[in-house]
């Protein structure tokens, strides 16, 4: 018989409305700690996203660089590198710039022009 009573002091104190708040405020707390604890991961899977990009274009600038490095290490390179960026030639060489003729101007007033058209042209 005691048994039984002791059974219904337990059930009396477990059902009690303390005892839910209380566990009702645990819960709640445990889920926002867990909210917080997932929106924490999903910020640091985003910044690892943009850390691991910026690794692999530097990686692949890394190689750019290297490739031009060795390029540049030939007297070939170099040569190549210089005449790109200066336009200049050696010594028994000459430059020559060639110009599209779409863009070239004209040369003035045509040979074919009257007088009076020469003269009306000092003043436009």
């Amino acid at each position: 018989m005691m048994d039984f009573q002791q059974k219904r002091k337990v059930r009396k104190v477990l059902y009690s409305r303390v005892t839910l708040f209380l566990l009702l405020v645990a819960v709640v707390f445990l889920a926002r700690a867990t909210y917080h604890i997932y929106s924490t991961e999903q910020m640091s899977a985003e910044d690892y996203a943009a850390v691991l990009k910026n690794y692999t274009d530097l990686k692949a600038r890394q190689a750019v660089l290297g490739s031009q490095i060795t390029k540049l290490s030939t007297q070939a390179g170099q040569d190549e590198e210089i005449r790109s960026k200066f336009s200049v030639a050696k010594p028994d060489e000459s430059v020559v710039v060639v110009i599209d003729g779409t863009d070239t101007p004209t040369a003035g007033p045509s040979q074919n022009t009257s007088l009076w058209q020469k003269f009306l042209g000092l003043f436009r």
